[in-house]
């Protein structure tokens, strides 16, 4: 799905108190959420807000890649758990090391 279509919710691993059905958990919604799911998660990104849509595409991959981060860093999040949730991202996958498994082109290369 595209980036501006993607609600991106997580909770801390460090909240496993506050939140142990989802600690340590992030997973990629359509927008909108109309099941409600973002809710079991304390943290949102993505489509749920309303300044993505007014970002240039630049801008919106540079938030993408900077979510990723702090998902990781900041919250825990293992980085593998967290790239395998963000391959529903059409930018992210399009946009990561070629090599990387789930990887894509958007333009894919002539063969020769």
């Amino acid at each position: 799905m595209k980036q501006t279509e993607a609600i991106i919710a997580w909770t801390p691993a460090r909240w496993s108190e506050l939140k142990p059905e989802t600690a340590g958990q992030v997973v990629i919604l359509p927008a909108p959420d109309e099941a409600g799911v973002s809710k079991r998660y304390v943290m949102r990104a993505g489509a749920s807000s309303s300044a993505l849509a007014g970002l240039s595409e630049e801008a919106r991959i540079a938030r993408l890649f900077i979510d990723f981060q702090t998902l990781v860093v900041r919250d825990g999040i293992d980085p593998q758990v967290a790239h395998r949730a963000f391959l529903a991202i059409d930018e992210y996958r399009f946009r990561i090391a070629p090599d990387t498994e789930g990887a894509e082109f958007e333009d894919p290369p002539e063969e020769d």
